[in-house]
């Protein structure tokens, strides 16, 4: 039972870290290949520098739900 344990925690300690990086929005370059392999196959994405330029003038012009 005690030998499970310390993979059990880091599984959820993995879990958790990805769940936070999700909340504070570091994800949005990975979810945004994910759908770019899904519906546009065979077309490169964007970089990475590139993409990350866009999101944040998007969040300049449009807030949205953004407080500040």
């Amino acid at each position: 039972m005690a030998s499970d344990l310390l993979p059990r925690l880091r599984r959820g300690l993995g879990e958790a870290w990805q769940i936070a990086r999700g909340i504070a929005g570091e994800r949005a370059y990975e979810i945004y290949l994910e759908h770019h392999r899904r519906e546009h196959p065979g077309r490169a994405p964007m970089g990475e520098r590139e993409f990350w330029r866009r999101h944040t003038d998007k969040g300049d012009t449009d807030p949205g739900s953004r407080c500040c």
